[in-house]
């Protein structure tokens, strides 16, 4: 549309003295400054347009309430913008925002101010002045700032999430003397024996060892350089490559990293393994691609062009040597200019943070109190809790010390990481433990962590149950009995006999781009109160449960990169929604990770069809489909029959599930959220219920769907009699 067009729309609104105005129009990159003679609107919207910049003249429209510019182009705002005293909400997310103008602290009746997926590195104390929660995520109907996707550097990403009053203790801290943070963890992964350790070793200038034995567990390696006017200070983890521990990468891997992929170049290296690997626990952290060991094997190439467009997150594919110290210096120079890009490298800490970094640092131990670190803490004079756990956070993803947060893992935070990884190690490896197939009794643990060694570390009976918690955490185990837990990947590989009536059989497969091999262990930890007479082995479980009436088996099959569920029973639905959700939220937990749900055509088992493609034909009217492959089109209801995923209870079990993670919310808040959405899928299905009793056990079903959340705390038969008297209540109401 031309901007003539434009004016001609704003010249016949003005004459009809709307109020409310729409003029949003794909391919429109500026507003005429005659926008200012709409002087009687109250609602703007120029939402998904191309606006690169707003007009001086927006100033005049006094009388808005709603100015919704979301979907645009806009880099900046114009500081007349706090002209506008009455505007309650302000839409500008999905916009290339980088910084915000003071006087938008003058618009004191806003309510919100929606900025999230912007390009905003930093806020200023301004914004405080609004008066509003500051929120990490948005809220339908919710008052505050939103701020997801925008890479904060100040405050961090880590205040933001925790409201206001982390916000104001932070720009508080840095009224006093402050600097910049200049550290960054890199993180060396790649299969065993590609050279990762000799890597490190040349570019801290040291000479490369013929004989050097592969690590096991994990190396870390301090190196400082200069860059203009700063010291950037590495910390390089050389993890172990070998592929029983690739599934403990995860106590570890973070975001705010640089990768470097070490690639054997004598060997068929596996590049997209482990692309895919750093990509589900690393985000979108740059990866440098080393090919190591030309000088053995000159030819060996990748197609990097294809790797590049397939994972953007790589910066760069170097050959070299560390036999010969052939590329190393090339190398060298890029890495330093990657690092000098790191989000978060330049986040200012106040000195009082430093100090207890410091601190931490040089203590001579492998693990402190929860306790000992906030006294630590009081000492540097950082008092208020949401300092104390921002900071924390900062240290875990610095490597300076390991923390998590869980109830059961808080108490401890871990200064020496290979004590951990040491220590679970030699659980996982233990030969004892392959001879118990997988079962570890407690009382076994005195014999496999024993100091065998002088260089051994040392661990406190009193502190085996923390690295039991974690290895829970991380899904590695679950529990057997109160004196034994079961690790799924020691269980043994060949699968079982057993009777399975295929008869009326409901089939269902996801298919992976990349399969990690802890999913398979992961879901057998999650559903391990269905295990059925012990039937599981490393790819595999047959479960049974009684509430639905049924069984099922499910297979990972590794090379194929598929997920077979196979379930039969009384109220097979129902159970293969609760697999189904299970396998889900599994899935949802690696980042970028992607699944193609299958439901294989019964009369044509080769042949199977897209459940989400699926869903969407039934949701246009589509009523057949001939899938490729076949001569023959299906009824699109009755393919989907075949599964009958509830997908309204889905979202409400996510729902459910999200509430519970919230850690902004209390016991109390979180009690009557989950009340709301329980009633919210009782209303939704109001015909169905008739009484008490009928109500009782959907709820209690739908809960039963999640096993995991019965360990959560949460009292979910009051919240389903509450939710209950609530539904009754309101249906005598419509009455």
């Amino acid at each position: 549309m031309e901007v003539s067009e434009v004016i001609d729309l704003i010249r016949k609104a003005k004459r009809s003295k709307v109020t409310a105005l729409n003029i949003s129009i794909k391919g429109l990159n500026s507003l005429p400054p005659e926008i200012s003679e709409l002087k009687s609107l109250t609602k703007l919207d120029i939402r998904s347009s191309q606006l690169t910049s707003l007009p001086p003249e927006i100033s005049e429209l006094k009388n808005l309430t709603q100015l919704d510019l979301h979907n645009n182009q806009l880099t900046l705002l114009p500081p007349e913008i706090s002209e506008l005293k009455n505007l309650t909400q302000l839409d500008l997310h999905n916009n290339q925002l980088t910084s915000l103008p003071p006087e938008i602290s003058e618009l004191k009746n806003l309510t919100q101010l929606d900025l999230r997926n912007n390009q905003l590195t930093s806020l200023s104390p301004e914004i405080l002045e609004l008066g509003l929660d500051i929120k990490w995520e948005y809220q339908i109907g919710t008052k505050g700032v939103f701020l997801e996707r925008n890479k904060l550097e100040s405050p961090p990403v880590e205040i933001i999430k925790q409201g206001r009053e982390a916000v104001v203790n932070y720009f508080i801290s840095l009224e006093g003397e402050k600097r910049p943070l200049n550290e960054v963890k890199v993180l060396l992964v790649g299969d065993g024996g590609a050279g990762k350790t000799s890597l490190v070793k040349r570019l801290l200038g040291e000479d490369f060892d013929g004989n050097e034995h592969q690590t096991q567990g994990i190396n870390i390696k301090g190196w400082k350089f200069k860059e203009i006017d700063s010291e950037i200070k590495v910390n390089f983890w050389d993890f172990g490559g070998q592929e029983i521990m690739h599934a403990t990468h995860q106590f570890f891997l973070s975001k705010r990293s640089l990768y470097i992929l070490v690639l054997d170049s004598r060997r068929d290296e596996k590049a997209e393994y482990w692309l895919k690997h750093i990509g589900s626990f690393g985000g979108d952290s740059p990866i440098l691609v080393v090919l190591n060991k030309i000088d053995e094997n000159p030819s060996f190439e990748l197609n990097r062009k294809f790797l590049q467009e397939k994972y953007p997150s790589i910066k760069g594919f170097f050959r070299v040597s560390c036999k010969v110290n052939k590329g190393i210096d090339i190398f060298s120079l890029k890495l330093k200019k990657e690092l000098s890009k790191v989000e978060h490298l330049r986040i200012e800490w106040a000195k009082r943070w430093f100090n207890v970094k410091t601190r931490l640092e040089n203590m001579n131990c492998d693990f402190i109190t929860f306790k000992e670190y906030q006294y630590m803490c009081l000492e540097e004079n950082i008092g208020d809790r949401s300092s104390q756990n921002t900071l924390v956070d900062f240290l875990n993803d610095l490597g300076v010390i390991v923390h998590f947060k869980d109830i059961s893992l808080l108490d401890m935070h871990v200064l020496e990481p290979r004590w951990i990884t040491e220590g679970v190690y030699k659980i996982i490896n233990s030969e004892i433990l392959v001879r118990k197939k997988g079962v570890l009794r407690f009382g076994m643990l005195d014999e496999i962590l024993k100091q065998n060694k002088g260089e051994d570390y040392y661990y406190p009976p009193e502190r085996y149950s923390y690295i039991i918690n974690l290895m829970k955490k991380f899904e590695l185990c679950y529990t057997i009995d109160e004196e034994a837990v079961l690790l799924p990947d020691l269980l043994a590989v060949p699968e079982p006999n057993f009777d399975f009536d295929s008869s009326e059989t409901l089939k269902f497969f996801i298919e992976y781009d990349f399969l990690p091999r802890s999913i398979m262990p992961r879901f057998i930890v999650k559903m391990n109160r269905d295990i059925k007479n012990g039937l599981q082995w490393r790819t595999g479980v047959v479960l049974e449960n009684k509430d639905f009436n049924s069984c099922a088996v499910i297979k990972s099959d590794n090379e194929a990169k598929k997920i077979y569920i196979n379930v039969n029973g009384g109220q097979k639905r129902d159970y293969f929604s609760s697999i189904l959700f299970n396998l889900r939220e599994i899935n949802k937990s690696f980042e970028k990770l992607k699944v193609v749900e299958k439901i294989p055509i019964p009369e044509e088992p080769d042949i199977a069809v897209s459940y989400d493609h699926l869903v969407y034909l039934e949701e246009i009217g589509e009523d057949k489909y001939r899938p490729e492959g076949s001569k023959k089109a299906y009824n699109v209801k009755d393919l989907l029959g075949t599964v009958n995923v509830k997908r309204t209870e889905q979202e409400f079990l996510e729902e459910i599930l999200n509430i519970l993670g919230n850690m902004n919310r209390n016991e109390e808040e979180k009690f009557e959220e989950i009340v709301s959405v329980l009633s919210n899928l009782a209303m939704d299905q109001a015909e169905e219920f008739d009484n008490w009793e009928t109500l009782s056990r959907k709820l209690n079903k739908i809960v039963m769907l999640q096993p995991n959340w019965n360990g959560l705390g949460f009292n979910f038969n009051e919240a389903i009699d509450l939710t209950i008297d609530r539904y009754f209540k309101w249906k005598r109401k419509r009455k």
